[in-house]
């Protein structure tokens, strides 16, 4: 079985196709994440589940964020022990903390698989084909308010406190889902330098935020943080403010 991405289907900019996309692309790789070991498989799960309700956002739909709430831990803790187990793998550490990792990796895995095979999670795919309706939201609008949302963060930002960090990265995760959503319905080439410069700002979060997840998990198992990744940590801090001015001063292609 090979991981499902998303697809943005070109058309009329209804709800309909946008959230049936985004939920066959959870319903799959759930399933692959039951029968398979690769990691992609629940990597891709979380993007569907983002992407879901990045689409109920933009079309004002009510959500499914209540029955998320019961089994998105269980995920994200998983996906975090496979992330920080890749890196390990290929760190300067002893072999009895990659073994400890392993098994916790394992464990993390088997906590995943046993909640996307309850009862909670039938039901939450049961809400969500029940969402699955025509509904038209205005592209423009929809862009504009998950700009602005990014915007009203970052102006208060400290780029070196974790937690506003990853609140500015989830802003701008939902900002790229609707550029990708609605790109097609503007003229112009102007989106793909825009999405280019908020991807290098996503990526940058999103390494830091895999740093600070590294940190976590090795103070767990009452390790120390290498050198080298204090040393990233920092250039990556550095970099951020760049990024952001270059980000900001870019023309919205939908403007």
């Amino acid at each position: 079985m090979i991981p499902v991405v998303g697809s943005s289907p070109i058309g009329h900019p209804s709800f309909a196709p946008l959230f049936s996309a985004a939920l066959a692309q959870v319903e799959v790789n759930a399933r692959g994440v039951a029968q398979s070991s690769d990691p992609e498989f629940l990597h891709q799960l979380r993007v569907g589940l983002r992407r879901l309700r990045t689409v109920q956002r933009a079309f004002r739909i009510p959500g499914t964020k209540r029955r998320l709430r019961k089994f998105k831990p269980a995920l994200a803790a998983a996906r975090d022990w496979d992330v920080f187990y890749g890196w390990l793998e290929n760190a300067r550490v002893s072999p009895e903390l990659k073994s400890l990792a392993r098994r916790k990796r394992a464990a993390a895995r088997r906590q995943a698989q046993q909640v996307l095979s309850s009862r909670a999670f039938d039901q939450f795919l049961r809400c969500a084909r029940r969402c699955v309706h025509e509904s038209k939201a205005s592209p423009l609008k929809a862009l504009e308010w998950f700009y602005r949302k990014a915007l009203k963060h970052a102006r208060r930002i400290d780029w070196e406190d974790e937690e506003d960090r990853h609140a500015l990265r989830i802003r701008l995760r939902r900002l790229r889902y609707a550029c990708e959503f609605f790109a097609p319905f503007f003229p112009g080439t102007q989106y793909a330098a825009y999405l280019k410069r908020v991807k290098a700002l996503q990526d940058l979060l999103g390494e830091l935020n895999d740093i600070a997840v590294a940190r976590r998990l090795l103070k767990e198992m009452k390790a120390e943080p290498p050198k080298p990744l204090q040393r990233r940590e920092a250039r990556l801090i550095c970099a951020l403010g760049p990024a952001w001015t270059a980000f900001e001063s870019s023309r919205a292609f939908w403007g």
